[in-house]
């Protein structure tokens, strides 16, 4: 008996992320247009072709919900991510005062203590800092209810905007010659990527929400 060849699915990875970027009722409809779509262009122009296509229409999309998203609610949208910004301020200095209050209390040091201590001053702040950024980001998704993911990044953008402005002008005040400190950006990728991944956490719970609130 032949075997008929199974149908070809679309990318998982950009029907993922075109869900995280639509509303509950957008995704439904848009990844069920997109697939149908995808089969075609998978029967005429072969598999390869159809996830190239994928990615491309799933971008476009991803942006058009963005705009979409940003001129139905630009205000609201943007005291969301003006709260974030305050909630960064406030709270910027919690890991160092966790991690010092930490090592108060384990005085008076002691050699055998000393890995530990460097430790913590080497990577328990950048980690603490990275779990502060996850939490703003459920915050300022969770308020975002609808447009979680369009908050959080542009939460991101704007961030990352200032931080590569201040990186600029200090890497043209440093003298000729001199390494550029690039692992510099490091830690604020880590942040970026723990701003957005709250934005993640709450959109995925929501979706999984059997009694989701209507966007509004």
């Amino acid at each position: 008996m032949m075997q008929t060849a199974s149908r070809p699915l679309p990318p998982h990875l950009a029907a993922w992320f075109v869900e995280l970027s639509a509303s509950a009722e957008q995704s439904e409809s848009i990844l069920g247009d997109l697939a149908e779509e995808f089969s075609d262009v998978a029967s005429k122009s072969g598999v390869v072709s159809a996830r190239r296509w994928y990615w491309r229409q799933s971008v476009k999309t991803i942006f058009h919900l963005a705009g979409a998203a940003l001129r139905s609610a630009p205000w609201p949208l943007t005291g969301i991510v003006l709260m974030g910004f305050v909630l960064k301020w406030f709270i910027a200095r919690l890991p160092e005062q966790v991690i010092v209050a930490l090592l108060r209390t384990q005085r008076p040091y002691s050699n055998l203590h000393y890995v530990l201590y460097v430790w913590l001053v080497t990577w328990g702040i950048p980690i603490l800092r990275v779990v502060q950024m996850t939490l703003i980001g459920c915050i300022v998704a969770a308020v975002a209810n609808g447009k979680e993911i369009v908050a959080t990044v542009v939460l991101i953008v704007i961030s990352s905007v200032i931080v590569g402005s201040n990186f600029c002008l200090h890497v043209l005040d440093l003298p000729l010659q001199t390494k550029i400190p690039w692992a510099f950006l490091v830690p604020n990728f880590a942040n970026w990527m723990g701003i957005l991944t709250g934005g993640i956490l709450v959109r995925q719970i929501r979706s999984a929400s059997p009694h989701q609130d209507a966007t509004p």
